[in-house]
């Protein structure tokens, strides 16, 4: 007998790929339970979705223990200006990558799955600091491994993924295990190989940020620089650097690219560039 799942079963196929978080995962294939068909020749399709819900459910509660250290599961805490996850399958060099970008020094070797737990390294973009760590090789159906889960949450929770690989298949691999995860993949692609500063600059340009500089009046720019989203005006920077600025705000005079000449006056509302140089006086 054929299944005829019907039109609202397959939209919600659709959706189902389309979905962006675990727990909506999880709502569409109760409801793909619920209109789905019933009748025998479903049974094979009906407990494979019933299986996929455990598995989902699985992987949100090891999340939930990750982001409270318990239960076994992995959970880093997230430090400087951003967060960025080395993610690859095995032997395609993220952990020369970290040595390379960072100060860590992770274990390197021709045999596979070297890296057992995630690896946490410093990468200094001209002062500004972002967290980096790689996470062990990523396999098909990394769910379902013991640790899966919580290495997955790693990556769900940073700033930037970046796959490392060697062929395309590699990165396949990897796209298909964080679409199976619900993690969106707005990051992007090197190989240990390619040139250390063009790597840093892709990281840098993709976590969509600017440093701009402090200055006190009468002396010289602060370091180091202070990280901000590009777009940021005036008035964010003074947010970060003193919650007393904005109340007592006077003016501030900027020197760099979104000045028409040094030191010009601005106020709150001027968007800076990156390198800028802001001296806020206050009241």
């Amino acid at each position: 007998m054929p299944i005829n799942a019907g039109f609202e079963f397959q939209r919600l196929e659709d959706d189902l790929a389309h979905a962006d978080s675990i727990s909506e995962k999880v709502r569409i294939l109760q409801k793909m339970l619920q209109v789905g068909p019933k009748h025998k020749s479903a049974e094979k399709l009906r407990n494979g979705i019933k299986k996929r819900i455990v598995k989902y459910k699985s992987m949100l509660q090891k999340e939930k223990q990750a982001s409270k250290g318990s239960g076994g599961s992995i959970s880093i805490k997230k430090e400087g200006s951003a967060q960025v996850v080395l993610i690859g399958v095995t032997n395609v060099g993220k952990s020369t990558l970290l040595a390379k970008l960072t100060n860590a020094k992770p274990l390197i070797a021709d045999y596979e799955f070297t890296t057992v737990l995630p690896e946490v390294g410093t990468l200094n973009y001209n002062g500004v600091i972002i967290q980096t760590i790689e996470v062990p090789a990523i396999t098909e159906n990394f769910l379902d491994k013991e640790l899966g889960p919580s290495f997955l949450s790693i990556a769900r929770h940073a700033d930037l993924i970046v796959i490392v690989s060697k062929k395309r298949e590699d990165a396949k691999i990897i796209k298909n295990e964080l679409i199976e995860a619900a993690i969106p993949f707005k990051g992007i692609i090197v190989k240990s190989t390619d040139d250390l500063e063009k790597v840093r600059k892709k990281i840098w340009s993709k976590l969509g940020l600017i440093y701009v500089f402090t200055k006190t009046p009468g002396k010289k720019k602060d370091y180091p620089p202070v990280a901000l989203k590009k777009g940021s005006t005036v008035k964010d920077l003074a947010e970060v650097v003193h919650k007393d600025f904005i109340k007592k705000f006077k003016f501030a005079k900027i020197w760099g690219v979104s000045a028409k000449f040094d030191a010009q006056t601005v106020g709150l509302t001027h968007v800076l560039k990156e390198e800028d140089i802001v001296e806020v006086h206050i009241k």
